[in-house]
């Protein structure tokens, strides 16, 4: 069966009503990379349309960085695909061109502004595909050159079955899930994330039946770069306020102010790690 929002795209076709660029919003990043491939697919009639050569993506995860910076918009450095870089020469194979820039909401104003350059007079038969979680953080003049298409997240039965191919227990993808506070996050997390996730789980229960016991969530993160460590601790302490949130209502009365002063302490300590304390 075809998607609702790969149906409004054929329509569109059919009109010759085709946007220059699209922006996929959903919540699950599963299925909007998906979305993405199954739009891609149809614009260049392959069912294969990560072996096309007209079908470029720029991934930031793919690239080890956190959002599309300047020069993966704009030809800055030699060696580093650029939208401007894929569009200067014509389509391989038919007329048409896809580009698409997944978690457009990570990039920064900058990279933004530049792809807003390209956006407004893309050349001809080139469609950019944008994916986003939030449109709160896309410029509204980018946000106005783009047709919108909401995407579904995936069903429970999608979600446990793609949880189950993963070797993830039903238990423990609810543990992630309440960690995350989302119920397709735990699918996109590394096998090494999601077992570091799920042992911290066990610390904190320990420590939740043992107040002397150690907290290891508190523990500073080590190697990798610095935007690295403050993913991880921000995903530490997030997971523990989802933790106690669920837990909360189950504890006694002791138990319970415990934990309502410790989500207190993890609250100031994750907002300071965002940024949002200077």
């Amino acid at each position: 069966m075809t998607s609702p929002f790969l149906n409004r795209i054929q329509l569109e076709s059919q009109r010759n009503r085709v946007a220059d660029a699209y922006l996929l919003l959903g919540n699950s990043r599963i299925r909007l990379r998906s979305a993405t491939e199954e739009i891609a697919g149809f614009l260049l009639s392959t069912p294969t349309p990560m072996e096309h050569p007209d079908f470029a993506v720029l991934d930031p995860a793919a690239l080890g960085i956190q959002g599309l910076k300047v020069e993966h918009i704009a030809h800055r450095k030699e060696g580093v695909e650029s939208v401007e870089s894929l569009l200067r020469f014509r389509p391989s194979e038919g007329d048409s061109r896809i580009v698409a820039l997944y978690e457009a909401d990570r990039m920064g104003p900058d990279a933004q502004a530049a792809l807003l350059k390209t956006a407004e007079e893309p050349p001809a038969g080139t469609t950019l595909l944008l994916t986003a979680q939030d449109s709160a953080q896309l410029l509204p003049a980018l946000l106005s050159r783009c047709r919108i298409h909401r995407v579904p997240s995936l069903t429970s039965e999608e979600q446990l079955r793609r949880a189950a191919s993963m070797g993830l227990e039903d238990s423990d993808y609810l543990i992630l899930q309440s960690a995350l506070g989302n119920t397709d996050a735990p699918l996109e997390l590394s096998t090494s994330d999601r077992q570091v996730l799920l042992s911290l789980y066990q610390g904190f229960r320990e420590w939740v039946a043992d107040p002397s016991a150690p907290m290891p969530w508190l523990y500073p993160p080590e190697g990798g770069k610095l935007a690295e460590q403050r993913e991880d601790g921000q995903r530490r302490l997030g997971a523990i306020l989802g933790w106690i949130a669920e837990l909360y209502p189950q504890l006694p009365s002791g138990t319970a102010d415990r934990l309502d002063r410790t989500a207190q302490l993890h609250l100031v300590a994750l907002a300071d790690i965002r940024g949002q304390i200077t």
